[in-house]
């Protein structure tokens, strides 16, 4: 008697445990639709940060072309200003 007692909880133990992971299942269903949102979410900001990146590599290389100009820059500027000539399109005041 003792035995089909223990056999009787058991089975209701399992029976309540089967129950619970059958209630649960429709939010699983929730929470993997929003798992699957949000991982699709994070690709899309992935692709955009490689996007700044690459960009941001594009800007900096810019910046160097520029950078290595602007001494030649001066200079030739010096020299023409040492030489009297002038940009016309600089208005100089009294």
């Amino acid at each position: 008697m003792v035995h089909l007692l223990e056999m009787a909880v058991t089975f209701i133990e399992r029976l309540e445990t089967h129950h619970e992971t059958i209630r649960n299942i429709p939010h699983l269903d929730a929470n993997l639709k929003k798992m699957s949102k949000a991982l699709a979410k994070m690709n899309i900001l992935v692709t955009k940060i490689e996007e700044l990146a690459e960009n941001i590599l594009k800007w900096r290389e810019q910046q160097k072309e520029v950078s290595s100009c602007v001494p030649q820059i001066l200079a030739e500027e010096n020299y023409l200003h040492k030489h009297g000539f002038t940009d016309p399109c600089v208005h100089h005041t009294p």
